[in-house]
Formats: C-alpha cells, sequence, structure tokens
C-alpha cells in the first residue's frame, strides 16, 4: 500500500531495523517534515546553543524526482526568530571541494533573501550546518564552526589608532558549522549535553538511541517516528532507492578513478561550480546588487559578471 502509514501502536508490531538518520533522505523526513519544528527546533538549539522562538521550515517538501537522482541535494531550508536563514544538510557522500561547496550554499542563501528595494542592512544572517558522515577537515575537533575573521595585523602595517582591541571578524552574520560523524563516534562520549544526545541517535548508537530518548520529548517523539517509518514498507522502499542511488554513484566514480580519468571528474566539477556561480551572480545582478559585493560572493572577476 503506497503512502505513509503511521502505526498506533508499536508494541503490536514487528520490531524492524530502524533506518539510518545518517542517510540524507530519511534525515530530511524526520526533521524537515512539516509539524515536526519541534524536532528541528531542539536539534537547531542544541548545534548553535542559542534559543529559538520561532523556526519556520521553508522546503518541507520532497520532491519525487529528487529521490533517485544520484547528485540531488536533500537539505532543509529554516528561518528562525524571524532574522536568521539557516540550510542544513546530512552529506552522505561526495565531498569533494566541500569548503567551496559550503560557500556557495551560502551564497545562495543570501542571494535567496535580497530583494531590489531592500538595503544591505535588512539582509538576514545566515547559517550553513553540515553533518558528514566522513572525517575530512584537518581538526582536532568533530564540531567545527567557521567565520570570516581578519588575519592578525602584520608589525609592517600597523598604525596607532588608539584602539586597545581590534576587531576579529569581518561580520558575524555569516556562519559555518561542520559536524563530522565519524570524530563523534571515535571519541565516544559520555552524554553531557543535548548536541551529544542528538548526534548518538544520528550516528545510530542503538543502546545510546533508548538511553538518550528517555529525557528528552523531542529526541524520544523523533526515535517514536523514526520507528514508525522503518515498518513503513512504502518509506523503506524510498529509502532504499536513495541508497541504491548513492550506491551507484559511488561505484561510478571509484570506476571511473579506476581507469584514470579523474582529471575529466575534476574538470566537469570545476565547470558545475562555475556554472552555479554564474547562475547566483546573474540573479544577483538582476537584483541590481553592487558588483564588488557579487565578486566577493561568487568570487567571479567583473569580466565574468559583466558578461553573463
Amino acid at each position: 500500500m503506497k503512502g505513509e502509514i503511521y502505526l498506533n501502536n508499536l508494541k503490536n508490531v514487528k520490531e524492524v531495523e530502524m533506518l539510518p538518520l545518517s542517510n540524507d533522505y530519511v534525515f530530511k523526513r524526520i526533521f524537515g517534515k512539516g509539524g515536526n519544528e519541534k524536532i528541528l527546533k531542539s536539534l537547531l538549539e542544541a548545534i548553535l546553543k542559542i534559543h529559538i522562538q520561532k523556526i519556520e521550515v521553508k522546503n518541507p517538501e520532497i520532491p519525487k524526482e529528487t529521490i533517485d537522482e544520484k547528485l540531488s541535494i536533500l537539505d532543509i531550508r529554516a528561518e528562525i526568530n524571524e532574522n536568521t536563514i539557516i540550510d542544513i544538510e546530512m552529506q552522505v557522500g561526495n565531498t569533494t571541494a566541500i569548503d567551496r561547496r559550503l560557500v556557495v550554499y551560502n551564497a545562495k542563501l543570501i542571494a535567496g533573501d535580497i530583494k531590489i528595494s531592500e538595503e544591505y542592512k535588512n539582509v538576514k544572517d545566515t547559517i550553513v550546518i553540515c553533518i558528514l558522515n566522513d572525517a575530512i577537515i584537518e581538526r582536532n575537533a568533530y564540531l567545527s564552526l567557521a567565520m570570516l575573521k581578519y588575519e592578525k595585523t602584520e608589525d609592517i602595517r600597523y598604525v596607532d589608532m588608539g584602539y586597545e582591541q581590534e576587531e576579529q571578524y569581518l561580520t558575524k552574520m555569516t556562519k559555518y558549522y561542520i559536524i563530522e560523524l565519524p570524530k563523534f563516534k571515535k571519541k565516544k562520549p559520555k552524554v553531557a549535553d543535548l548536541l551529544e544526545k542528538w548526534l548518538y541517535v544520528i550516528g545510530g548508537d542503538q543502546k545510546m538511541i533508548e538511553e538518550c530518548k528517555n529525557d528528552n520529548e523531542e529526541i524520544k517523539e523523533a526515535v517514536k517516528q523514526l520507528k514508525e517509518m522503518s515498518a513503513d514498507e512504502y518509506e523503506r522502499e524510498l529509502y532504499e532507492i536513495r541508497e541504491r542511488s548513492r550506491l551507484t554513484y559511488n561505484t561510478e566514480m571509484n570506476e571511473a578513478r579506476r581507469k584514470g580519468i579523474e582529471e575529466g571528474e575534476k574538470r566537469g566539477e570545476k565547470r558545475g561550480e562555475k556554472r552555479e556561480k554564474e547562475k547566483i551572480a546573474k540573479k544577483m545582478k538582476e537584483e541590481g546588487l553592487d558588483i564588488e559585493l557579487i565578486k566577493k560572493i561568487t568570487t567571479l572577476t567583473e569580466k565574468e559578471i559583466n558578461l553573463l
């Protein structure tokens, strides 16, 4: 039977293996679904260490055509407290050039928020959160926060302006949070805060899941829905389609590398990144944004922007 099957009494249902929250389809289905704002709010508060008064998911739907597309992105876009736009993604594979991809994700958030009539001061803060199933950042932390920070003033450039302490950040309006699940699993921390509880649940540690759900209502509800989803044949079918697409992509990429065409793959990725930047720049030009700002956000040259 197609459609979602919600079980009223899980005790009467044969236990099935829970689907992994570290799969991007399952992740979005639980955290991005309409009506699950409290669950997403709890996770975001744990990551950002802030109190969220209001939250709205901007893209709760999951288009069917994206499930079996190998390169489609199932992200969650949300607005919190009416002043911050967030993009959160469970990255299940293809972590190539993740730093550049995060910058592009952020540029999309900014470009989508700007209107011709608005002033720059009205642009909302943006946050990009990426949860990785790989350990790729050369840092000794499973959670890394990055912002646009000034370099230390060189002695040769020093001017005594009377500032006892210099500005440390160009802006705090844009932030990047990167969570690497393999590093968290390697540490195996004691449960000290809400973030660690959520990461044990997302990481699929069955023993810790049962422990963590007992003293947090949002985690308890997420686990309940995950069990319901796991017992739903139609949902499992969609999950398996998504997994097959990912595995097919990984197999194709490994075969391509084996045949020695890595360089071609890199060229294709660069072309794809360039096209994405050009789309963003074109949209920003149409919105009447300053060329210098477009250059900073997209890293395109003025000549490339003018040719669009």
